[in-house]
């Protein structure tokens, strides 16, 4: 597989130039001890009432981690539990807490008993899922850095740039243009957000370069989004001769005389069974197109993303795609969650055999990012970039 070179030669001809290809392995063999260690982890974190789960979280990305190896170093990742708990604490304190007593607050004392809701009820109560939807892109974001942060390649780290709080406004504005827009916007703010994060992120004091646009998603967006909307008409279907009753009388100019009840029980176990049906076609054939729309999307994106002069590739077929998801789901629910390593093992595994990096990484030319404390150690206005 090649790419056309950045370089002085180009691919041809006259000028024939392999570029090098980066190889992903994935190690899959001790399944039994991921699959312990998970267990261990389940046992603790239910003894803790979940408090263990910060710590349980760090073991598995620090054994999971190392499986996954370029060019045959593995990655590392060096986070711990403490910091993700203090993150936690911050979180719970500064936000969770507040949201709460203001949302308990709100339902107390400005609904009116008698009339039921007020203006100033549902103007308060729209804000506070304005602001929720902030707070879970911001959080989002968040996670995502402290990730990257905490993942390394043959000593050398990620470092993520960018604010929390831009991060979150860009939802917001992104997404109230894709709602008022009917959904129609979505792909569009879908690559914007994403190129928010990868052109903030940085390896080795390097940027990658993100330079995809909405081009190809629109007609596998569409389709999903009328399978969609199919689903939600099916549910009046039992509505639809009462509509029929209404027009024939309508014409006749005899509504009075018009039928507008289904009173007729055969009919309406009819319509009932008719929209269900529909309604269960409708939501298969949502749920695949939106599938189908996510492999587009990420050979997409996955394609324009560039590091330096190296490229990268992900080409996987939509059949493998969907045989993953459904292996991954059956896995983990005919085992109550048991043998969910056993689907981190094959969604790794497949990233590995389906990512294709190309080109000259300049391992040489990387410098060492500046190890990122902020985290946990400015305070929460520090974490969201504000201070």
């Amino acid at each position: 597989m090649t790419f056309e070179s950045s370089g002085a030669g180009s691919i041809g001809q006259a000028g024939e130039k392999e570029l090098a290809t980066h190889k992903l392995s994935f190690d899959t063999t001790g399944a039994g001890g991921l699959i312990g260690l998970h267990i261990v982890n389940l046992i603790f974190m239910a003894l803790t009432l979940l408090v263990y789960r910060f710590w349980a979280l760090t073991r598995i990305r620090r054994a999971v981690w190392p499986r996954m190896r370029l060019d045959g170093s593995p990655l590392e990742y060096t986070g711990s539990g403490l910091e993700i708990f203090i993150g936690f604490l911050k979180v719970f304190v500064l936000i969770l807490l507040p949201y709460l007593f203001a949302s308990n607050w709100i339902n107390s004392n400005l609904i009116d008993r008698e009339l039921g809701l007020n203006p100033t009820f549902m103007a308060l109560s729209l804000l506070l899922g304005i602001g929720a939807v902030f707070l879970l892109s911001a959080a989002r974001f968040l996670a995502y850095r402290y990730r990257v942060n905490r993942t390394q390649w043959r000593g050398i780290r990620g470092s993520v740039g960018g604010a929390a709080y831009l991060y979150g406004l860009r939802v917001l504005f992104y997404y109230f243009l894709t709602v008022i827009s009917l959904g129609i916007l979505k792909p569009w703010a879908d690559i914007r957000l994403l190129q928010y994060r990868i052109e903030n992120t940085k390896f080795g004091g390097r940027t990658l370069a993100f330079d995809a646009t909405a081009r190809g998603l629109w007609l596998p967006y569409v389709v999903f989004l009328a399978l969609y909307l199919c689903f939600l008409g099916s549910f009046f279907v039992p509505y639809l001769t009462l509509f029929g009753d209404f027009l024939v009388a309508l014409f006749s100019g005899n509504l009075n005389g018009a039928n507008l009840e289904l009173n007729d029980e055969d009919l309406k176990s009819a319509a009932i069974g008719t929209s269900f049906g529909l309604a269960l076609v409708f939501v298969l054939g949502a749920g695949l197109a939106y599938l189908n729309y996510l492999v587009v999307f990420w050979k997409n994106v996955v394609g324009k993303i560039r590091f330096g002069r190296a490229r990268f590739s992900f080409q996987p077929t939509r059949w493998q795609i969907f045989c993953l998801f459904l292996g991954n789901a059956l896995i983990v629910q005919l085992t109550f969650w048991l043998l969910l390593p056993i689907a981190w093992l094959r969604k790794g595994k497949f990233l590995a055999k389906h990512l294709v990096i190309v080109g000259d990484l300049d391992e040489n030319e990387l410098v060492q990012a500046e190890f990122d404390t902020g985290t946990t150690g400015e305070g929460f206005l520090g974490d969201f970039d504000l201070a």
